[in-house]
């Protein structure tokens, strides 16, 4: 598809490409806009940055690092053009990072449960836990995304918990690329030929939990130990955009 084909999208940036289902998903429900999704290729709430790859801890360093996240895609792919953006929304593992520090608890391997997370380095969890949301509350607080100094365009954040497989599959097991490469591919086959199932799926209460508003949808995720339950917000995601379901 060339940038002349593609005049209006919303990109969505996501930690690796096995989570294209999501902004394919959309793609294939929305006739009146397109999506995309775009790999930052690492969980930028918890990456560094140096010369060649990503390192940030203040709101401007995030918001630069999304746009070279950007820029890089453009420069490699050539499916769209800067002046094609109109909103930029981001997918984000919670991976637990909200539960108190003493539901981080020492065991023999590492695994997350409904109530805590088991892992042989309790303080590196901790701390990480710490800087992830630290970041994310950074990224919560980005409405607007300045891609150039001429052109900004709408920009949100969306949860999964604990990450995509659990909140979109159920799935609450440690589990292999290839087996994300299969509930991904499973995923956008189903979208494809049902884009109700999709609406319905990201919609419903095991994964939005009845909630309505965007930023009651944060407040939700953050509380006590809902950063290890089932949860999505990115049902949420047509409205901030201008569009509905």
């Amino acid at each position: 598809m060339t940038v002349r084909e593609k005049q209006k999208v919303i990109l969505v940036i996501t930690e690796g490409i096995t989570d294209f289902c999501i902004p394919e998903a959309f793609d294939e429900h929305f006739s009146t806009r397109q999506f995309d999704g775009v790999a930052a290729n690492g969980d930028v709430t918890v990456s560094r940055i140096d010369a060649t790859s990503l390192r940030w801890a203040t709101r401007g360093d995030l918001a630069k690092a999304l746009r070279k996240i950007i820029a890089d895609d453009i420069a490699q792919r050539h499916l769209y053009a800067i002046r094609n953006i109109i909103g930029v929304a981001q997918l984000t593992d919670l991976d637990g990072a909200y539960i108190p520090d003493e539901h981080v608890v020492n065991g023999k391997e590492f695994l997350y449960l409904d109530d805590r997370i088991i892992t042989p380095g309790v303080e590196g969890i901790i701390k990480r836990n710490r800087l992830k949301r630290q970041r994310i509350d950074a990224l919560r607080n980005i409405q607007e995304l300045h891609l150039t100094r001429a052109i900004s365009v709408p920009y949100r954040l969306f949860y999964s918990s604990r990450n995509l497989e659990h909140a979109m599959h159920g799935e609450a097991g440690n589990l292999s690329v290839p087996q994300k490469r299969n509930l991904s591919l499973r995923f956008s086959e189903e979208a494809q030929s049902d884009p109700e199932w999709f609406k319905s799926l990201v919609t419903s209460d095991d994964v939005l939990h009845g909630q309505t508003d965007y930023t009651e949808s944060w407040e939700w995720a953050t509380m006590g130990l809902n950063s290890l339950a089932r949860g999505s917000n990115i049902g949420l995601l047509p409205e901030q955009f201008g569009l509905s379901w």
